[in-house]
């Protein structure tokens, strides 16, 4: 009985230990010939994504053309973060989903997944938003954004 109850209570313990304190994000991959767009633009678009979830404001708006970045900068990034998150949640999770075809941008359209939770923490809620984020090539060479958004 002494040692059932000694389990339980470190069964207790590790659950605790286990569920507290940091969140892991996980990026799921996609296969390489799903992705139809330059490596550069792929890569521009998950640095930021990558950058919006670890809530990195100034990696996120680095990333963007220096004339975007006069209308988008760390406080815009703040307030357009908060808004989402106040919407569904923390984001937990992310991956490519496709890229549409046009002549001269590059619309990439990513998953994200959202955990939340009711007012008491005693239930978890998780929802998954698209994240559409629209690239394109300069002269062959550099990728650039173009716009970005959740839908």
């Amino acid at each position: 009985m002494l040692r059932i109850k000694n389990i339980m209570i470190l069964f207790v313990v590790a659950t605790l230990l286990l569920s507290s304190g940091c969140t892991v994000i996980r990026e799921y991959g996609p296969k390489k010939e799903a992705i139809r767009i330059k490596h550069q633009e792929y890569e521009l678009a998950r640095q930021m994504l990558q950058a919006f979830v670890k809530n990195d404001a100034e990696t996120f708006v680095s990333l963007l053309p220096e004339e975007m970045r006069t209308k988008f900068d760390v406080k815009a990034f703040n307030k357009f973060r908060k808004n989402v998150l106040d919407s569904v949640g923390e984001p937990v999770a992310y991956s490519y989903v496709t890229s549409l075809e046009l002549t001269a941008l590059n619309p990439q359209i990513w998953k994200v997944r959202f955990r939340r939770y009711n007012v008491n923490r005693t239930k978890e809620y998780t929802s998954e938003v698209l994240f559409k984020i629209i690239t394109g090539m300069i002269n062959n060479k550099e990728a650039v954004v173009t716009g970005f958004h959740f839908m």
